[in-house]
């Protein structure tokens, strides 16, 4: 499913999705992969709005988003994530991801549980499904 919609998705789409992955994600890391590949599970999944600029601009989703005045996708982030490489990185970590579609940082660490909240990078996020 992500891999069809991955193939699906606009450059307008890969721009939103860099826009989040900027915001939440650790610079350079496997970590901008998986902030993506939990966009994506949210496009996918019935619990959200199904396009990434309704998953990105969505009320109080996505703090940097929705504190930040209007900014500019970084064009590299934009093409490394819509490369072919970038695109099968971001299907590999959603696989990783099983379907999480939600994602909390570094100053949450305490909360994380190490065995059910996966991580991709040591200085990323952790994720976790919505309902924990």
């Amino acid at each position: 499913m992500i891999l069809e919609l991955l193939m699906s998705l606009s450059l307008n789409d890969y721009r939103d999705l860099a826009k989040a992955v900027q915001v939440g994600a650790a610079p350079n890391t496997a970590d901008e992969y998986c902030v993506a590949a939990s966009i994506l599970n949210r496009v996918v999944s019935d619990r959200f709005p199904n396009t990434v600029s309704e998953v990105v601009y969505a009320p109080m989703q996505y703090e940097g988003i929705y504190t930040s005045k209007a900014f500019v996708a970084n064009p590299r982030l934009v093409n490394k994530l819509n490369s072919v490489q970038g695109r099968n990185n971001i299907l590999l970590w959603s696989q990783v991801l099983d379907g999480r579609t939600d994602f909390k940082g570094q100053s949450m660490l305490r909360y994380r549980v190490a065995t059910e909240d996966p991580m991709c990078h040591p200085k990323g996020n952790f994720y976790h499904y919505y309902w924990q």
